[in-house]
């Protein structure tokens, strides 16, 4: 047990407040991306140091999920943040939530949530703290976010702090490396993964698993796979991931190129798919990309293939970088040439030994990524701030 931790326990024993719960509050009903899985992961693994109790912005299935997972969890209904009339009510719920859950803590697992949480602390005997999933580019709604009082921020990588700590003012901010769930392959061996999805079993298979946002590089790929099959014709590629809500003209665009490019059965646009699918996916091939051309604020798909023992090849652009060793559990290249992503694949298929040597060796890194990891990480961080 941590110093940390001894120390939150002496401060209960101390005749201090005995409620130890805190709150966690998410904007989205829906799974839709890392953050929200994240949770689910979190939720999931039961292991924590602390009573945790949840409230959502909105209803949906991750509501029910988390309330089948025995949390006290409550909805509190919002519009849009410009209905100031609900705004406020919303405010209103979230101050009778802390005061009647006693909370010590509230945690706003995405930042629009600390648009609501904040406010509210501010006027209570409560700490709010948040997480930031991303990289901030001193965008108006970084600015703003950054700029509502909170105890701290909780980062995803040192990518992510680096950005954060860059904001005004200046918030205390500490490193929470996501962790993913290493389930390889839902126990399914390669050839039973192949089987279950219907792909071939004794060709090479590259794949990505990245929503259709433009920044997640799936055209890189694509124009990557014009050259990998020109070595390899009989190999499948495919991208598991739907079109992303605001960015509803690139997935068209992706579209458009593998139609254009003619690639027929060969290069597979999945969409989106389970969550309890997408390892099948990563389990099937040999070797997963992840050619990102913006900055990845941490790449937990990345984590989740080296967790089934896979190589990836990943755009050495933020978190990426503090993942792989390069060369070693992994490899890290250039992002944005679809030239060099052609080339590293065709290599790693052509050297089998290699590609066996680094999958080794991802399996084990992986491991420092693991929910387990950061559940420790998470509860440490917690009592830290609980104490300070």
């Amino acid at each position: 047990m941590t110093e940390a931790s001894l120390a939150a326990i002496d401060i209960v024993a101390s005749g201090a407040p005995e409620s130890q719960a805190i709150g966690i509050v998410m904007p989205l009903g829906s799974q839709q991306g890392g953050a929200e899985a994240l949770l689910q992961h979190f939720l999931r693994h039961r292991a924590h140091s602390y009573e945790y109790v949840c409230a959502f912005l909105e209803d949906g299935p991750l509501v029910a999920e988390v309330r089948e997972l025995g949390y006290d969890t409550t909805v509190f209904p919002t519009t849009h943040l410009s209905h100031m009339s609900n705004y406020l009510k919303t405010l209103r719920s979230l101050r009778s939530w802390i005061k009647a859950k006693k909370l010590r803590m509230v945690v706003s697992w995405m930042p629009k949530a600390h648009m609501y949480v904040s406010p509210v602390a501010l006027f209570l005997p409560v700490r709010a703290v948040w997480f930031q999933h991303g990289v901030p580019h001193k965008h108006p709604i970084d600015r703003l976010i950054t700029l509502l009082p909170a105890d701290a921020v909780l980062c995803c990588s040192r990518t992510s702090k680096r950005g954060q700590d860059q904001m005004f003012p200046v918030r205390e901010s500490h490193v929470c490396y996501p962790g993913v769930a290493l389930s390889a392959g839902e126990g399914k061996s390669k050839d039973e993964a192949r089987d279950f999805l219907g792909l071939p079993k004794t060709t090479p298979i590259i794949g990505m698993v990245a929503r259709l946002e433009h920044w997640k590089g799936a055209h890189v790929f694509v124009d990557a796979a014009a050259e990998i099959l020109k070595r390899y014709p009989e190999s499948t590629l495919f991208i598991v991931g739907g079109q992303h809500p605001l960015d509803v003209a690139y997935s068209e665009r992706v579209y458009a190129m593998v139609q254009k490019m003619n690639y027929g059965k060969r290069l597979i646009l999945a969409g989106q798919r389970p969550m309890t699918e997408v390892p099948l996916w990563q389990s099937a091939a040999d070797v997963i990309v992840h050619p990102v051309v913006g900055v990845e604020p941490f790449g937990m798909s990345v984590v989740e293939a080296m967790g089934q023992g896979k190589v990836v090849v990943a755009s050495d652009l933020g978190g990426p970088a503090e993942v792989i060793e390069n060369g070693v559990s992994g490899i890290l290249i250039r992002g944005g040439d679809a030239s060099l992503l052609a080339s590293t694949v065709i290599q790693l298929l052509e050297d089998p030994s290699r590609r066996v040597a680094i999958e080794k060796q991802a399996s084990l890194r992986a491991r420092r990524f693991s929910v387990d990891a950061f559940a420790e990480r998470f509860n440490e961080v917690m009592a830290k701030l609980l104490v300070a």
